[in-house]
């Protein structure tokens, strides 16, 4: 797999000088990142972009690791025979037309599987957008180069992405936020020959991803997914495409997928100890708070216990009611928490939980009342996991994230903040948080389930 990732040379077959084509894309992200030899392939030019371009594979002189294909899909066998000729070791064909559209197409991809195990190269795709590695940063693939460059941020999470045209859209959205940052993308499409589970093999020991997020529309081998999964000490996330019977036809003419049983596919997910997403963003939500390396005790009581923070006392309401569906319960104060909360508090304002704070924030001004509650909240020892509710807002509401938090001492209980005001000062409360290792949301029921699923690897 080094070959796909670390490639010494790279063929660019269908590059093209022409603008607003995915030929020019490929080869101008190629060229942005990757300082190896660059070799791009059509007959028509003798140079792009600067760089000496070749009739075919076979004529290039130099070493040659990776070949990436974007021709139309009926010209792709005659580029790997061609590869084979070169000694390529592996292709990403980002061409669509093969196994996704029918028969005919799936007759050319098994012709180019066949050509491929022929020659000994391995095959990732077809239909997909290859790769992209934020930290290098490498973008083998067809994305916009200018919208790749303005949203790319490096981080800690890999996602395998059984897609093309998603991955991109998508990924460049999540790094737009600035509340995420990636450390590889895999656009595997039809899968062929290179399957998820050397994908998720290979990333489970890469020292720069910390969780792996996958979007699936089938397992090629679940015995051996399964046990990658559960084995791994990294946190594991999947969304299932095709769970139901329309989507899993949906899956069969998208990456020409056999969905399989949902029912058993849940069951075997959740004894791997792998978590489960029902959305994509969802998905990315739950990765980025279980890379932040919060202290996730197991509960005597079973369920973890919670407290949620609030200023409103109807959003504390909803937040619970949202607990109930997620697993999760209330947390019961030492008596202790309960002082602590209450010197802060009017003598005639009782504390429960949640605990309606805004009367002690009338009181004390929402900077100290926040960075006592919080600090006290956390001490608990029977408090699993802590819930904020926050306005942020202009003057007095717009709180020093380092302030608030520097209460929190020893290990990190996780503590996710919902966040609500005005975009630009929500965004200038959210980003300092976020810096500091602290996730925020803007719906109630999301930061509820990412807390929930906090806890699921404990099961």
């Amino acid at each position: 797999m080094d070959f796909f990732f670390e490639p010494n040379g790279i063929a660019v077959v269908g590059a093209t000088p022409e603008p607003y084509t995915g030929g020019k894309n490929l080869l101008t992200n190629i060229a942005s990142g990757y300082k190896g030899p660059i070799y791009p392939v059509n007959p028509k030019y003798e140079e792009i972009l600067g760089l000496k371009c070749y009739p075919r594979v076979s004529e290039i002189i130099g070493p040659l690791d990776l070949c990436i294909i974007f021709v139309p899909a009926k010209a792709v066998p005659g580029v790997m025979e061609d590869c084979v000729k070169k000694g390529v070791q592996g292709v990403i064909i980002e061409s669509g037309g093969f196994a996704e559209v029918g028969p005919g197409g799936k007759a050319l991809q098994d012709q180019c599987l066949a050509i491929a195990r022929k020659g000994r190269i391995r095959v990732w795709g077809p239909n997909c957008m290859g790769l992209i590695d934020t930290a290098k940063p490498y973008i083998f693939s067809f994305v916009i180069p200018q919208d790749m460059r303005e949203a790319i941020r490096p981080g800690h999470i890999s996602i395998v992405v059984q897609s093309g045209l998603l991955s991109g859209g998508f990924i460049i959205t999540l790094m737009s936020n600035k509340t995420l940052g990636l450390a590889k993308v895999c656009s595997i499409g039809n899968k062929c020959d290179v399957n998820e589970n050397e994908f998720l093999e290979y990333l489970l020991r890469d020292p720069a991803t910390k969780a792996v997020c996958l979007y699936l529309e089938s397992f090629i081998n679940g015995r051996r997914f399964f046990e990658l999964a559960a084995s791994s000490d990294k946190p594991i996330v999947v969304l299932k495409g095709g769970k139901t019977a329309p989507g899993a036809k949906a899956s069969f003419s998208h990456t020409a997928s056999l969905a399989g049983n949902y029912d058993l596919i849940r069951r075997i997910l959740k004894q791997a100890r792998v978590i489960e997403a029902d959305d994509f963003f969802e998905m990315m939500d739950i990765a980025r708070v279980l890379e932040k390396d919060f202290h996730i005790q197991r509960s005597p009581e079973g369920k973890p216990r919670i407290a949620i923070l609030t200023y409103s006392g109807a959003s504390g309401i909803v937040t619970t009611d949202h607990m109930e569906k997620y697993g999760l319960t209330l947390a019961h104060f030492t008596p202790q928490t309960r002082k602590q909360l209450e010197q802060l508090s009017p003598e005639w304002m009782p504390i429960n939980n949640p605990v309606d704070y805004w009367p002690a924030i009338e009181k004390n001004g929402p900077a100290l009342a926040y960075k006592q509650a919080i600090a006290a909240l956390h001490d608990d020892p029977g408090v699993d996991g802590i819930i904020v509710h926050h306005y942020a807002g202009h003057g007095i509401w717009l709180l020093d994230a380092k302030e608030m938090l520097s209460g929190v001492t020893g290990l990190r209980k996780p503590i996710l903040f919902w966040l609500v005001g005005p975009e630009k000062i929500r965004e200038a409360t959210q980003l300092p948080l976020e810096e500091e290792g602290w996730p925020t949301f803007h719906e109630i029921h999301r930061t509820v389930r990412v807390m929930a699923a906090l806890f699921e690897r404990l099961r």
